[in-house]
């Protein structure tokens, strides 16, 4: 089990990360090398019991450490040696990616036998699923600790194979990225004022990015692009992405036009069905833990399977090309 522990990474994941293990009784140290970012985790933090640190080798004596630092391989496998360095041979050492692969992580790891995927969602302390991703070298009882230790500590552990963005992050980027495009016939606020009140779903897809970070958003999308067709990065999240204050503007506004909306509608179903579709061909998970994911972790009315269950075949085929077409 997991008593002591440490997060790399004292950014908005890393500190939510923190936060949740130390709600559940373990000693949880953040690490970060920059002081001003542990000195604004520790005013967000300040009602949680968590130890403080810019010294990697003060998390020697932990069993338990993942990084949650920016999402870049050669950033990662820099972090994830100096962590191997710093803590004992049978330490867990996880890493937080959304999208990077596990298998090419693990590089950098002494023993990689105890290295594993353990993906949270954004906000960490609160979004019930996490995914848990083995690799083929994680040995079955380090899987079976983290999945044991997330059910006991209120989380819906899903595990999932290595494949680019696993499975939360291969569903929910096309969406995002297609609302992205969007721009190209509506506002912010008029694609999330149609996602809330056409597609039920809390939360709208700009106010989505703007919670995650749109730099976090532009970078997993980059890295699904390998997958090719329908999986492509939208152009317009990735200049945004690189201003100053990258955050996206979300007016209020009226009704939205019947074509309009109808438009938005067609093009988010079809890029909620696509990868949907997909991940159920390769059988990269079960059908219910792609509806938890979808219902749980990303918020949706209806899932992806739902989708493909409720609609006839020609108005999937219909969505599809629609969704397709804009690539």
């Amino acid at each position: 089990m997991i008593n002591k522990a440490a997060v790399v990474g004292a950014g908005l994941m890393g500190s939510g990360i923190a936060r949740h293990m130390a709600s559940h009784s373990i000693q949880v140290t953040l690490v970060d090398n920059n002081e001003e970012q542990l000195a604004r985790a520790a005013r967000v933090n300040e009602n949680s019991d968590l130890q403080y640190t810019s010294d990697m080798t003060a998390i020697n004596g932990v069993d338990y450490v993942i990084e949650a630092v920016f999402e870049d391989l050669d950033v990662k496998r820099q972090v994830l040696s100096q962590i191997s360095s710093a803590v004992s041979p049978e330490c867990l050492i996880a890493s937080n990616t959304s999208s990077l692969l596990i298998g090419d992580l693990e590089k950098a790891v002494t023993n990689p036998n105890r290295f594993i995927g353990v993906h949270y969602n954004n906000p960490a302390d609160m979004n019930p699923v996490v995914e848990v991703i083995p690799s083929d070298h994680t040995e079955t009882h380090y899987t079976d600790a983290i999945l044991k230790w997330m059910k006991s500590a209120e989380k819906l552990a899903v595990k999932c194979k290595d494949t680019p963005c696993f499975i939360l992050n291969r569903q929910s980027l096309p969406y995002i990225n297609e609302a992205s495009r969007c721009l190209n016939i509506a506002s912010p606020g008029e694609v999330d004022s149609v996602v809330k009140n056409r597609l039920g779903i809390g939360l709208g897809p700009f106010a989505v990015m703007n919670l995650v970070g749109l730099p976090v958003m532009a970078a997993s999308s980059c890295n699904l692009e390998v997958l090719g067709r329908g999986y492509r990065a939208a152009p317009e999240l990735q200049e945004r992405s690189r201003l100053n204050s990258p955050d996206w503007d979300i007016e209020e506004v009226g009704d939205v036009s019947k074509d309009k909306t109808s438009a938005i509608v067609k093009r988010l179903r079809g890029a909620m069905i696509f990868p949907g579709k997909d991940i159920l061909a390769q059988a990269l998970c079960s059908r219910d833990d792609l509806h938890l994911i979808c219902k749980e972790a990303l918020g949706y009315d209806k899932s992806s399977p739902e989708l493909l269950e409720m609609f006839e075949p020609a108005v999937i085929t219909e969505l599809l090309e629609v969704y397709l077409s804009h690539q």
